[in-house]
């Protein structure tokens, strides 16, 4: 089960060694994001923490597993695997000098949440086409289309 106050670091320990988290997301984590993207998933996330010069912290992840969207094509269940690995800088300062490059967060703040950064990172590692593999279909639901081949690229258009 998950707990979505296990994803929230002291950013006061980062700064004295870097830390090395693990973390398995799975449906109770989706479902307590409050999203409506995933049906489901499972990922295994490695997460380094290194602090940097200027008060940075330097956030490491790399996902391993797979989520449950609605198939674009049928709107069936379709499992994606995914792998990928992202960095992510978070620094103290000042919301008007926030260059664009790091997540700022103010000096008082001690803490930082990384379940909305897990979410997100996982929708932006997405394919932009979310079908199963061919033959993979509701074949009910692809009957219920006019399709028709297009003889340039032997895509399936849909009208």
């Amino acid at each position: 089960m998950s707990n979505i106050d296990s994803y929230i670091i002291n950013l006061r320990d980062a700064q004295h060694k870097d830390i090395a988290l693990h973390f398995k997301l799975d449906n109770d984590f989706f479902e307590s994001i409050g999203q409506e993207e995933f049906l489901g998933g499972a990922f295994q996330v490695d997460l380094n923490i290194a602090y940097g010069a200027g008060d940075t912290f330097t956030f490491r992840y790399t996902f391993e597993g797979h989520v449950e969207v609605p198939c674009d094509r049928c709107l069936e269940k379709v499992s994606l695997n995914l792998s990928f690995q992202e960095t992510i800088q978070i620094g103290y300062g000042d919301e008007d000098n926030n260059d664009g490059d790091a997540t700022v967060i103010p000096f008082s703040q001690l803490t930082y949440d990384t379940a909305m950064d897990m979410y997100e990172l996982i929708v932006l590692n997405l394919p932009l086409q979310r079908i199963h593999l061919a033959g993979g279909c509701n074949a009910d639901m692809l009957s219920r289309f006019s399709m028709e081949e297009d003889s340039e690229d032997g895509e399936i258009n849909f009208n």
